[in-house]
Order: structure tokens, then C-alpha cells, then sequence
């Protein structure tokens, strides 16, 4: 491969890290690292399993069928696919996963800026979401080369800086759980990041950049589609393996001293304990951006996802992208919360029936593709 395509595939793995990583993905490893300091470690690994490994595995399933959302749900027929399909795109779009990204932002300002009005920055936010997502064929490569760097290296920043400067006094870890538990609570907590949601959401999106930047004749081998999409896949998952890791350390290194800090507001406090008040605008400012970037891209989707699937492409597709907004800023007002609470009950029941069904698709399509090939050898 080219170095150009080689450097575009670069871009699709730290799009995917950009897209996905949000408000959750924030939040939720500290309060594993914070809840479970004591044994930090497995709980790392229980993280991973659900919020890395089963997130790639639904990315992978989804180029095997070209990201094609009908093709790879066909054998659930028409209306099943159709119902759970719109159930995805209302629980990681503005009814969940783009609200709660806008609560987990305006936490963070809040705790550097106290005056922030709720109403006005949130409906700022829903107004630069539109604005933002106004342009969906710039998607990638706003996400990939603007936000990523942004993100990437102000969350590590801010981690590195944090467990440098930890104070040497602080009171011993002392949180009495047992190792399973940390494993199989970080194992379900996992779920709630919907980052394997995301993939069938989002994958129509990187698919199509990764096979444009293919050559011309190599754009319809499938075999080069999916081998180039791993390499964008194997990069997206270091990076966001590297910074749970740091983040879950994190949380169990300063779990002595965090007691009831809301949760949204883990990661400022944590800075601010380190480096001090001053730090909070900073971190507030990366948590904001990390959530943004995520949020443009889920808007982009679902408005299109309307677009296409729903309204058939009879109803303007930038009047869409301002519903999602509205949709957005009126959810946004239940709170962080009360929008986990309604997510978590719905994904205990969703997440474990695609989970099965990601890997019955990937075990078919191998097959077929045997089949195939055996059939071609017999003639």
C-alpha cells in the first residue's frame, strides 16, 4: 500500500477512537478504578472484554457484510431488523448516548466555571452539534485530524500530569471487594459505553472513507476492504485500550480521596486535586471536546439514518440534523443519571442478544465463504 493510503487508514482508527469515545468512556473506567482500586487490574480486564474486545468484534462483523446494517440482519426479516435498528440508532442518538454527552460536559464546566447556566450550554452545545455536523462528507477527516489529537493527547496529558503529581500522603487504598466482583461488575459496566452499538451506527461511515482511499482497483476486493479495516481496527483499539488503562489506574489511585464526588465529575476533581483549582478549565475543556466530537458524529448518523430508513429520503436531510438537536437538548434535561438508569435497563436485555448474534453472523460468513470456495474447486 501506498504511504498515502497507509496514512488514511491511520486517520479511520483514530476517527473510530474519536467517535466513540465520549461521556462514558470517560466516566465509567474511573469509577472502575474507583470502586474497585484494590484490584484494579482484573477489573481492567473485565473493561476490556466488553467495552474493547466485543466493540471490535462488532466492527468487524459489520465489513463483513460492507457495513451494510439490512444485509447484515436479514435473517431476522424485515421487521425485526427495522425495530431493532431504530432502537439502536434512539439509544446511542440523541435519546441516549448524545444526551448523556451533553450532561457529562456541562458537569465538567460547571465544576470549572460554577456560574454556567444548564439551559444556555445546553442548547449552545445542541447548536454547535448542528452546526458541526452540517458538512457529513468532511466527517472523517474533521474527526480523524482535528478532534483525535485533541483528545487523545489531552486525556493522557492530564492522566500523566495527575499520577505524577498525586500527593505522596495520600491514605492508603482500602476498598474491601473481592476480585470477581471487580471483574464481573467492570464485565457489566462495559456494556453501558454502547460502544458495540456505535459500531453499527458509525461503520457505513469509516467503511466508506477507507474504500475510497484505496486505489480505484482494488475498491471492490473485499478481502483488501477487510484487511485494510483491521489495520484501522487494531489502531482504534491500542489507543483506546492505552487510555482505559490510565484511566482506570487513575480512578484506584485517587479512590482514597474522591468519596462522593458526583460522577460526572470524576476527572476534573481528580485534576484539580492534583494540580489545583486552576486545572479544572482545562480538563473541563477536553472532556467537552472528547464528548463533542463523539456527539457530531452520532448526529450525523442518526440524522441520516432518518434520512434514508425512516422518511425515505423525502424529508430535507439538514432538517434532520436540527430535529436531532432538538431531540438531543430536550432528552439532555433528565440528567446524567436518570438517562444510565433508563440505558442500563434497556442494554441488559439488547447487548447480550447481538453479542450472539455478531458472532453468528461472523461463524456464517465463513462458512459461506468455504462453501463458495469449495464449490468453485469441484467445477
Amino acid at each position: 500500500m501506498s504511504n498515502n493510503v497507509q496514512s488514511k487508514l491511520v486517520v479511520a482508527g483514530f476517527a473510530i477512537f474519536a467517535m466513540v469515545f465520549g461521556s462514558s468512556n470517560i466516566v465509567f473506567p474511573l469509577i472502575v478504578g474507583k470502586n474497585f482500586a484494590n484490584h484494579w487490574f482484573i477489573a481492567t480486564i473485565g473493561w476490556l472484554i466488553t467495552a474493547v474486545l466485543i466493540h471490535f468484534v462488532g466492527d468487524y462483523s459489520a465489513i463483513l457484510y460492507n457495513a451494510d446494517n439490512k444485509k447484515f440482519m436479514k435473517p431476522l426479516g424485515k421487521y425485526i431488523t427495522f425495530c431493532i435498528m431504530l432502537c439502536i440508532m434512539m439509544l446511542v442518538g440523541p435519546f441516549g448516548g448524545i444526551a448523556r454527552n451533553v450532561n457529562v460536559s456541562f458537569d465538567c464546566i460547571k465544576t470549572a466555571f460554577p456560574a454556567v447556566n444548564s439551559d444556555i450550554f445546553k442548547i449552545t452545545y445542541c447548536i454547535a452539534l448542528v452546526i458541526l455536523a452540517w458538512n457529513p462528507g468532511k466527517l472523517v477527516d474533521l474527526i480523524g485530524r482535528v478532534f483525535t489529537p485533541l483528545k487523545f493527547g489531552g486525556v493522557i496529558g492530564i492522566i500523566i500530569l495527575a499520577l505524577y503529581l498525586k500527593d505522596p500522603n495520600m491514605p492508603a487504598i482500602s476498598v474491601n471487594k473481592s476480585a470477581t466482583e471487580a471483574f464481573l461488575t467492570s464485565l457489566n459496566l462495559g456494556y453501558q459505553t454502547m460502544d458495540m452499538l456505535t459500531a453499527f451506527m458509525a461503520m457505513s461511515v469509516i467503511y466508506g472513507y477507507i474504500k475510497n482511499a484505496l486505489p480505484s482497483d482494488q475498491q471492490e476486493n473485499n478481502n483488501v476492504l477487510i484487511q485494510s479495516s483491521v489495520k484501522s481496527f487494531f489502531i482504534a483499539g491500542t489507543v483506546i485500550s492505552i487510555v482505559y488503562l490510565g484511566l482506570i489506574y487513575l480512578g484506584a489511585q485517587y479512590s482514597p480521596v474522591l468519596g462522593n464526588t458526583p460522577d460526572a465529575a470524576l476527572f476534573p476533581e481528580i485534576a484539580k486535586l492534583a494540580m489545583g483549582p486552576s486545572a479544572a478549565w482545562f480538563v473541563a475543556i477536553v472532556i467537552a471536546v472528547c464528548c463533542l466530537a463523539t456527539s457530531i458524529a452520532l448526529t450525523s448518523i442518526f440524522a441520516d439514518y432518518l434520512y434514508k430508513d425512516i422518511f425515505l429520503e423525502k424529508v430535507n436531510h439538514k432538517v434532520l440534523i436540527v430535529a436531532t438537536g432538538i431531540s438531543t437538548y430536550v432528552m439532555s434535561l433528565l440528567g446524567f443519571s436518570k438517562i444510565c438508569q433508563i440505558l442500563g435497563m434497556v442494554l441488559s436485555y439488547l447487548y447480550p442478544f447481538l453479542i450472539v448474534f455478531v458472532i453468528v453472523r461472523i461463524v456464517q460468513y465463513y462458512n459461506n465463504k468455504r462453501h463458495r470456495t469449495d464449490t468453485l474447486k469441484e467445477q
